[in-house]
């Protein structure tokens, strides 16, 4: 018999004036099965925003923005995928809290180079003992520093070697879209692993394809890149 075709989603977009915003919506035109359906700018927007209308909400606002998402689609039954770095503790636990009742995938990289990346630190078990640096580099406009990626990798890093390192060194100059070294020196030798982004639109197509993945899986949960690309 024939595959079904996947539903065409129906997106509400929050962050849309931001430039991932603009990234994922000429994606979306460009024509991937999704429908940006509503965009959303300020927090009192989402009173504007018809459920009946939406499948699932993509945000890459604030910290703020997308605890006004989360609210909305908690209350809707929608799943959300999220981009938004800067996150506080207690803005991760209403994350993880809200994941036993909604879908919900949280990256603070949607590049699956970054996922890939992620899963080489393993490796690094075997030299422990050696002396680890993550430096990253964005464009000056950046806000958090250092980025989500590098506290990412640095916690990932951190499980893998069982113990503390120095906290990521970061630069913000120019337009660089994103830059993430993880250095391992240890006796007469150096491991450099890099990855390094040329376009925005690489986490913009990351993130629609998370979201088709998400809408899927259809189970409440708490999911990142690893889950979506199956890397070990």
């Amino acid at each position: 018999m024939p595959k079904k075709p996947k539903k065409n989603l129906r997106i509400a977009l929050a962050g849309a004036r931001g430039k991932m915003g603009a990234e994922i919506q000429a994606l979306a035109k460009a024509g991937r099965g999704l429908t940006i359906a509503a965009t959303v700018n300020e927090a009192e927007d989402w009173a504007a925003v018809d459920p009946k209308q939406i499948d699932l909400v993509i945000e890459f606002s604030s910290p703020e923005g997308l605890m006004n998402a989360l609210a909305w689609c908690v209350k809707a039954g929608k799943p959300l995928v999220s981009g938004t770095t800067g996150i506080t503790p207690r803005q991760r636990s209403a994350l993880t809290r809200a994941a036993k009742k909604i879908p919900i995938l949280y990256s603070a990289n949607m590049s699956m180079g970054i996922a890939v990346m992620s899963a080489m630190l393993n490796a690094l078990g075997a030299v422990k003992e050696w002396n680890f640096q993550i430096e990253e580099a964005h464009h000056a406009l950046k806000k958090d520093k250092p980025s989500g990626t590098a506290l990412l990798l640095q916690e990932k890093l951190k499980s893998v070697v069982g113990r503390k390192l120095p906290p990521p060194f970061s630069i913000r100059e120019g337009e660089i879209p994103g830059t993430h070294e993880v250095w391992a020196e240890g006796p007469e030798e150096t491991l450099v692993i890099q990855h390094t982004a040329t376009h925005r639109r690489i986490f913009a197509r990351g993130a629609l394809r998370a979201a088709r993945w998400l809408f899927d899986k259809k189970r409440p949960g708490l999911y990142d890149l690893s889950h979506l690309y199956i890397v070990p």
